[in-house]
């Protein structure tokens, strides 16, 4: 019986914490299922963030409507000379018109206005967006947290891509112009040429066509190799031939050829 009980326990506070855990993007949810039912818990999840939101928003909006209808009377009898008036006589039509109204924007004044409002207004517009996806069947994590997270990992991807661009530019050297040479000098035999850069191209791709004012080339495997003012990559070019079937283009005026080539020492 009590092995029962804890077992019990254990289910209902897995459960617990996947509710807790499904405020996460999405993509964590694949390797959270392995030890928690997160993605069974969506629901459960978007539910129990309404209701944060109406125990945190409810007390905090009766506060701020009593305290604006206050503040709105006060206002009114000061303005029209009232502030030692006779507990007997009654206030204007117009201080109650705007007692009414302002109880009435009370709401949204405090749900735009106000800390724990905008706070309240969040997760509650949060929870129904995720009961509706899992309505769905597109369950989804906090709106917020999903979006800073893709903030995020867009601000490493760049970190990381600019890191190794700097890196491979140490190992390049200077940028300077391409240089031309014959396929077999560089060591392509059943090439052309050989466009050597000291840049990488990306667009330039084994299979795509180099397109000049004069010819057309195919481009082969490029290969890099380090070289006395660098590492280079290296884009053999083989003349297009009658038949071939056009796929892609890239516009480019290949260099003056250089009969000479360095190799690497």
């Amino acid at each position: 019986m009590l092995r029962d009980f804890v077992v019990f326990l254990k289910t209902v506070g897995r459960f617990a914490v996947a509710v807790a855990a499904g405020v996460l993007p999405r993509r964590y949810w694949g390797s959270l299922d392995e030890r928690l039912p997160v993605s069974r818990a969506a629901l459960a999840s978007a539910i129990a963030t309404l209701a944060l939101a109406g125990v945190i928003g409810v007390p905090a909006f009766f506060h701020h409507s009593e305290a604006s209808a206050d503040r709105a009377a006060e206002t009114m009898l000061q303005s029209a000379g009232w502030r030692s008036a006779p507990a007997t006589r009654a206030p204007s039509r117009g201080a109650a018109l705007a007692t009414w109204l302002t109880s009435y924007l009370a709401f949204l004044s405090f749900a735009f206005l106000t800390p724990i409002g905008l706070l309240a207004t969040y997760l509650g517009l949060s929870g129904v967006l995720r009961a509706v996806s899992v309505a769905a069947d597109e369950p989804r994590g906090d709106p917020a947290l999903t979006a800073i997270d893709a903030a995020g990992r867009r601000l490493w991807h760049a970190h990381l891509t600019r890191r190794s661009r700097l890196a491979r530019e140490r190992l390049e050297g200077p940028e300077v112009a391409d240089r031309l040479v014959p396929g077999p000098a560089a060591g392509f035999p059943e090439a052309d040429y050989v466009v050597v850069a000291s840049r990488q191209k990306p667009e330039w791709v084994p299979g795509a066509f180099v397109i000049t004012s004069e010819k057309w080339y195919r481009l082969g495997t490029p290969v890099e190799r380090q070289m006395p003012g660098g590492l280079r990559t290296l884009y053999p070019l083989t003349e297009l031939r009658d038949g071939d079937v056009l796929r892609r283009g890239i516009n480019y005026e290949l260099p003056a050829l250089s009969r000479s080539f360095s190799r690497p020492g």
